[in-house]
C-alpha cells in the first residue's frame, strides 16, 4: 500500500476504535500479553461490561456479545476479524502502537530470545536461496523494513513454516519471470501463479502470496506511484514490466489506423482488416502484449483523451493514425505507444483541466522529445473555457504540474478556475490536422 494512503487507513482505524470505548480496555489487555509473549498470541478475557460496551464489540467482531457475563477473544479471532474489514491492509501491532502513540514494547529478556531466534531463523532461510534479485529484495526488507516486511514478521509469528514456504514461492516466481524468457511472452497472473505453485489463485490479489509477491514486483519494476494513477492501475503496469497479465481484457485502448506484427515478423492480419474496413479497434493488454511492434499508416499519430474526439478524427481523416485512451491513461494506451518505433512522433490533445494537464505531463515526461502537446496555449483555453467551475480540490491539483511547456496553461487554470474540454474543440483540432496535411474525405 502507497505510505501516505496506509497512514490515512490507520488514521480512520484508531478513531473508529476510540470512539468506542470498550476497545481501550481491550487493547489495555493485549498490551500487556503482547509485552509477555513478543508477539499476538494468546486470549483475553474481559469482564463486567455494561451492554453499550458489549454492543460496542458486537459491531467489530461480528458476534453477539448482548447476554456475554464474560467475553473471551482471543488473537486468531482479532487477526480474522481484522482481514475481514476494511482495515485488512495494516496490523495489529501498527494498530496499538498508533492508538497508544508508543511503540510496543516486550520483557528484556524475552525480546532478546525472539530476536536471536528471529534472526537464525531468517539466516538458514535466506542461506538456502540462490544468490539473485529475489534474494536481494528479501534482505534489504528485513534490513530496511521496507514493504512487505510487517506481513513477514506476521506469518513468522503465526507460522513459520507457511512463512519459509510462501517466501521460496516468491524466490521460485522470480526465477519464473516471462521477462526472463528467450520470447518475453505476457503470461496471466493465474497461470504464472500455477506454473510456480501449481495454485493458479495462490498470487491473487488478497492473498499472503500475491501481496509478497507484489511487494518484490514493485521494489523491482515499479517507481513511486503519481498521485493520479490509481493503485490499480499502478498495480496494472508493475505487473506488465514483470511480463505478467494481472487481467488481459478489462484495460484497452481504442486504436485507428495501424499495422502490427508478431515476434516471428508475421502481420497482425485482424488489425489489417479493421484498417481495410476503416474501422478502429479496442485493443486489450492481451492482444498489445502478443504485438512485437506497432507502426502507424501516417507518419505522426495523435492521442486524444475523449473518445467523441476520437471519432470525429478518424471519421474526417481516414488516412490518419490515432489513439484513445477513452478518458483515461490506461497502462494499455502507454503499453501500445511503447511498441511504435523509436522515430515515430505523438501528438497528445487533452482536456484543458488539472487532471488533464497531469496525463499530458505524464506522457511528456515519458516520451520526451517523441511526444508534442497539441495546442496547448492559453489563447485556445480561453476560447473554449466552458462553465465548469473547479473546486479547491481540483485546482490544488495544479501544484503537481511541474513541467515548463505546461506552466502558462497551469497559471491560467489557476487563475480562471475553469475547465475546458476536447468536445468544445473538435473544430479547431481538424483545422489543426489539416495544416499538418492529414489525409481526409
Amino acid at each position: 500500500m502507497d505510505k501516505r494512503n496506509e497512514s490515512a487507513v490507520l488514521e480512520e482505524c484508531v478513531a473508529y476504535f476510540k470512539a468506542r470505548p470498550v476497545y481501550e480496555k481491550l487493547f489495555r489487555k493485549v498490551r500487556d500479553k503482547y509485552g509477555s509473549l513478543g508477539h499476538m498470541g494468546g486470549t483475553i478475557v474481559l469482564a463486567g461490561l455494561d451492554r453499550e460496551e458489549r454492543n460496542q464489540l458486537s459491531g467489530f467482531f461480528q458476534k453477539d456479545y448482548a447476554e456475554n457475563k464474560s467475553i473471551t477473544i482471543s488473537a486468531g479471532a482479532m487477526e480474522k476479524c481484522l482481514q475481514d474489514s476494511r482495515f485488512s491492509e495494516i496490523t495489529w501491532e501498527e494498530i496499538l502502537e498508533a492508538y497508544f502513540g508508543e511503540p510496543l514494547t516486550v520483557k528484556k529478556e524475552e525480546r532478546q530470545k525472539q530476536s536471536e531466534k528471529r534472526k537464525d531463523f531468517f539466516g538458514k532461510l535466506l542461506s538456502g536461496y540462490p544468490e539473485g534479485e529475489g534474494k536481494d529484495w528479501l534482505e534489504s526488507v528485513l534490513r530496511e523494513r521496507k514493504e512487505g516486511y510487517l506481513l513477514i514478521m506476521q506469518l513468522y509469528r503465526e507460522s513459520p513454516e507457511k512463512l519459509s514456504d510462501v517466501l521460496g514461492y516468491v524466490m521460485k516466481a522470480d526465477t519464473c519471470l516471462p521477462e526472463k524468457s528467450e520470447r518475453k511472452k505476457p503470461e496471466f497472473l493465474a497461470v504464472f501463479a500455477s506454473k510456480v505453485t501449481g495454485n493458479p489463485h495462490y498470487f491473487d490479489d488478497g492473498r499472503v502470496g500475491g501481496k509478497l509477491l507484489s511487494a518484490y514486483l514493485k521494489e523491482r519494476f515499479g517507481k513511486s506511484r503519481p498521485k493520479e494513477v490509481s493503485r490499480a492501475e499502478y498495480q496494472y503496469s508493475v505487473y506488465y514490466e514483470a511480463g505478467i497479465l494481472k487481467d488481459g481484457v478489462s484495460n484497452d485502448v481504442l486504436a485507428y489506423g495501424i499495422h502490427g506484427y508478431r515476434a516471428d515478423g508475421t502481420v497482425h492480419m485482424g488489425l489489417e482488416g479493421f484498417l481495410e474496413n476503416q474501422e478502429p479497434v479496442k485493443l486489450t493488454l492481451q492482444t498489445i502484449g502478443n504485438l512485437e511492434r506497432i507502426e502507424g499508416q501516417a507518419g505522426m499519430v495523435y492521442v486524444v483523451e475523449n473518445p467523441t474526439v476520437f471519432s470525429v478524427l478518424v471519421s474526417e481523416f481516414p488516412k490518419g493514425t490515432f489513439l484513445c485512451g477513452n478518458g483515461q491513461l490506461r497502462l494499455a494506451v502507454l503499453a501500445l505507444m511503447d511498441k511504435f518505433p523509436e522515430e515515430t512522433v505523438f501528438w497528445y490533445a487533452g482536456d484543458f483541466d488539472p487532471e488533464g494537464l497531469l496525463i499530458a505531463q505524464r506522457l511528456k515526461e515519458r516520451y520526451q522529445e517523441r511526444l508534442q502537446l497539441w495546442n496547448y496555449c492559453v489563447p485556445w483555453y480561453e476560447k473554449h473555457l466552458s462553465e465548469v467551475r473547479l473546486d479547491a480540490g481540483r485546482v490544488k491539483k495544479l501544484e503537481r504540474v511541474r513541467i515548463s511547456e505546461l506552466q502558462e496553461m497551469k497559471e491560467a487554470i489557476g487563475r480562471e478556475r475553469k475547465a475546458a474540454y476536447q468536445e468544445a474543440m473538435i473544430e479547431k483540432l481538424c483545422l489543426s490536422l489539416k495544416r499538418h496535411s492529414v489525409g481526409h474525405e
